[in-house]
């Protein structure tokens, strides 16, 4: 486990790696932000994912892994770098949590994990980009 981060979707401490892929991000004054989007491999929540699964099942298996099972980790690992997508807010709770911000609900702060928002994410009307 990292232990820096928790899962942005379950909460818990069981994220195995993040990967990291630069991006952009255009803001709401039409700006390109060079980004940095993250997407987390976490036991709990990819362990049936069969992109992610064989890459949880290789990390949380222990020990007894010999070269091949090495080389099939590294097939493993590539398709999912090729297929991950970072993660999108679910806009439903990113508003309900901006208006509860507005109303002054919550205190000044951004909403945490689990509200819509991952780490590294903006609130300011902006889209997301590659």
């Amino acid at each position: 486990m990292t232990g820096d981060w928790p899962c942005h979707r379950c909460g818990t401490d069981n994220v195995l790696a993040v990967l990291r892929r630069p991006g952009t991000w255009t803001n709401a004054a039409g700006n390109r932000i060079p980004v940095v989007h993250e997407r987390h491999l976490c036991a709990r929540c990819d362990a049936d994912d069969p992109l992610s699964g064989p890459v949880v099942e290789y990390l949380t298996a222990g020990e007894g892994r010999d070269r091949e099972d090495a080389t099939q980790l590294a097939r493993d690992l590539l398709r999912w770098i090729d297929h991950a997508r970072p993660a999108t807010p679910d806009e439903d709770a990113l508003t309900a949590e901006i208006d509860a911000w507005y109303r002054g609900e919550r205190d000044r702060q951004l909403p945490q994990s689990g509200t819509g928002l991952t780490r590294g994410t903006a609130v300011d009307g902006g889209e997301a980009g590659d």
